[in-house]
């Protein structure tokens, strides 16, 4: 407690000066009381910022929201049309129930489409994938998919696989199918965090699509022998050394309350999430230092605090042991930030 070197005169009336010593006790006192009122206004302060729940609740609003629904017979199979042009076919017969045997009558098809960074990130699916030595490298995406079937609310099983179709206009022959990985996700988890391994038993290839009003489209054609979530992909493949990146968020936030995630400038769709947090650095962090020294990328912090989105977004070019500090942050809706994303080179 700072002291003052101003002297206090006591008068000479001693019930004067015992008034007087009262008076300044009760000051202080006052003055303690609201010290303390300062802080508990500090600690509440806190509390919201590390609270994590408003976050994980937006992305699994944004997953449900982003949900589509058709109705088809099972027995006679049929096509299902996207909002975004992504198309299903199911053979006629191609569920079965719990039991094993087959579904007759009305099934519920679900479809999720991603296209792009910013539904990427507000639904929490990145491009991280997993080779198969155990490295968790960045992979460029052309459609990320949920795709599951049901009847009367439960779920079912599928007889045979069924195909899709994903428009593109840049057809890549690199791309290959991936799936969740089987230890993350249930076929049926809509909520699961996803890291991409190969599909080896799928097949994607350059294929046409006919849209509902009949008209031809290019892009990718596949077939598909799971439920749960797909992903049309590359590697992204960077002949320059690499390094491992480092970022340090603001006070207040860890891996319980905020994500950090790494947009490849120049890439539509390869949108890398920092899923390692170190408790005692306070850093978030990537797996295997598999990052390009050069690269030109953006930095993306992201919260939900107070029912507002809160982010910051800087540009860096990697360089070697690279350490990313996240300075101001800015609050702002949901539109705001997707249109931010989506704006990045």
């Amino acid at each position: 407690m700072r002291t003052s070197n101003r002297t206090i005169a006591v008068p000479k009336n001693s019930r004067n000066a015992k008034k007087a010593m009262m008076n300044f006790l009760l000051l202080s006192i006052t003055i303690l009381l609201l010290g303390s009122c300062k802080n508990d206004d500090n600690d509440i302060s806190i509390e919201k910022i590390i609270g994590g729940i408003e976050l994980q609740k937006a992305i699994k609003d944004n997953r449900e929201g982003a949900m589509q629904t058709f109705a088809m017979n099972a027995e006679s199979g049929g096509y299902m049309y996207g909002e975004e042009g992504t198309q299903l076919h199911f053979l006629p017969n191609s569920f079965l129930d719990q039991n094993g045997d087959p579904v007759s009558g009305s099934v519920t098809i679900e479809l999720i489409e991603i296209y792009d960074k910013a539904k990427m990130l507000l639904t929490k699916m990145p491009t991280n994938g997993k080779r198969p030595n155990g490295n968790i490298e960045t992979l460029k995406s052309a459609g990320e998919f949920f795709i599951n079937a049901k009847q009367n609310g439960n779920q079912l099983q599928l007889a045979s696989g069924f195909d899709i179709f994903s428009p593109n206009e840049d057809f890549d022959p690199e791309m290959r199918l991936f799936k969740a990985e089987e230890n993350g996700c249930d076929s049926d988890a809509i909520d699961c965090d996803v890291v991409w391994e190969e599909n080896e038993e799928g097949d994607i290839d350059l294929g046409q699509g006919e849209g509902p009003n009949g008209t031809g489209v290019m892009g990718y054609s596949g077939f598909i022998n799971n439920f749960g979530w797909t992903n049309i992909d590359r590697w992204y493949n960077d002949p320059r050394p690499k390094t491992i990146i480092y970022v340090d968020v603001p006070e207040g936030y860890d891996d319980t309350n905020c994500n950090v995630y790494v947009s490849y400038d120049g890439e539509p769709t390869a949108l890398a999430l920092l899923d390692i947090y170190n408790e005692e650095t306070e850093l978030f962090s990537e797996h295997y230092g598999q990052i390009p020294i050069g690269l030109e990328v953006h930095f993306i912090f992201v919260s939900v605090q107070d029912g507002a989105y809160t982010y910051a977004i800087q540009g860096a070019t990697i360089v070697e042991d690279h350490v990313e500090m996240i300075g101001s942050t800015t609050t702002g809706t949901e539109t705001e930030l997707i249109a931010l994303i989506n704006g990045l080179p």
